[in-house]
């Protein structure tokens, strides 16, 4: 799935401020400025930004929200969205596509008047008969939370939980607007990923040589990590069920290529009494596929109802897909049709005097 940014050359890494010495936001804004400035005059490190968090690896933050002058919902249920601060570099260096308005630039800062972006999916769930631009979302998060900010413009969505999740209303405010005691860098580079990270820490030195570089991390394999889990499950899954359908068709084989054998009398007697070969193939054949058919019948309405159990598992696929169901009876059908015409074959090359003898 296309995770609404690009991740490939990506790394990202954490800075924190100890509060200790970083007291105030105006602190902590002017010191990841002039860091960010310094990563960016690093070789091959031009594309960087501040983001808090960063998209999959960082999970997200969840804000309640109100839309200024539009009516009240009903108790019990809150506008929501994912909050993320940002530098203004941050899409160009994500690949996060400007929809429609403007991006964040130098002169959204502290002093000038609060703005955001939103993304598509929150256009379309907050705004479905409006346009979004032009409106005022009032939030409850500091600095200055009594301020309404003015959305400016509209930019595509983004995966932010995990590649699996469906993109939920995202709102983007400036970092300078609203900065943290802390923040990744998110760097684009083609250089080696331990020499971006020799760059990072290299501008940190420059500007305080008490702090470090932590929570280093490639984006695609953020990516990677966040999927360990429903692969492993996917995979214990497949496996189980390879070895369950197997068993299966074992059975199915053993039994029916059992129960035609069992008939290797009736075959000689037949084929005694001027029967062809073709006749009687027809004939087996026909019967297996019948009970085959049978149990097919039977056993897709249960499968139908077991799979609902699996259906919070699956992703990109219906609890129902036709495709799996189809591919899994016609391998049970094979088998037995398989396991007749074997022993059926077998029994019409024997001498009608010996299949007569046969017990």
């Amino acid at each position: 799935m296309n995770p609404g940014f690009s991740a490939e050359h990506v790394l990202k890494a954490n800075i924190a401020l100890p509060r200790s010495q970083y007291t105030t936001p105006q602190q902590w804004l002017t010191f990841l400025q002039e860091l960010l400035a310094r990563i960016q005059a690093e070789p091959g490190l031009k594309d960087s930004a501040l983001a808090v968090p960063t998209p999959i690896a960082d999970g997200c933050v969840t804000l309640g929200f109100d839309i200024v002058g539009s009516p009240s919902l009903t108790s019990g249920t809150s506008r929501t969205a994912n909050y993320v601060a940002v530098s203004p570099e941050y899409f160009r260096v994500m690949g996060i596509p400007l929809v429609s308005g403007r991006a964040f630039d130098e002169r959204d800062a502290m002093s000038t008047p609060r703005v955001a972006l939103i993304s598509q999916a929150m256009a379309r769930i907050y705004f479905s008969n409006q346009n979004p631009l032009g409106q005022r979302l009032s939030f409850a998060f500091p600095p200055a939370s009594e301020e309404s900010r003015e959305i400016v413009g509209i930019v595509g969505d983004v995966r932010d939980e995990a590649p699996g999740t469906d993109p939920g209303p995202m709102m983007y405010v400036p970092f300078a607007q609203a900065p943290f005691a802390g923040s990744d860098v998110v760097v684009r580079s083609t250089l080696d990923a331990s020499l971006v990270v020799a760059g990072i820490r290299r501008a940190l030195a420059q500007v305080d040589k008490n702090l470090t570089v932590s929570d280093v991390a490639q984006l695609p394999d953020a990516i990677e990590s966040s999927l360990a889990q429903p692969r492993f499950r996917t995979l214990l899954l497949a496996l189980f069920a390879g070895i369950a359908l197997m068993l299966a068709a074992t059975g199915i084989f053993g039994v029916i290529s059992y129960s035609v054998s069992r008939r290797t009398q009736e075959i000689g007697i037949r084929v005694a009494l001027g029967a062809s070969r073709g006749m009687i193939l027809r004939m087996v054949l026909g019967e297996t596929l019948g009970l085959a058919l049978a149990g097919v019948a039977l056993g897709v309405p249960s499968a139908l109802l077991a799979a609902r159990l699996l259906g919070h598992m699956l992703f990109g696929v219906s609890a129902s897909d036709p495709a799996t169901l189809a591919a899994v009876a016609f391998a049970l059908v094979a088998a037995a049709v398989l396991a007749g015409y074997v022993p059926v074959r077998r029994a019409m090359q024997v001498d009608p005097l010996e299949a007569l003898r046969h017990e």
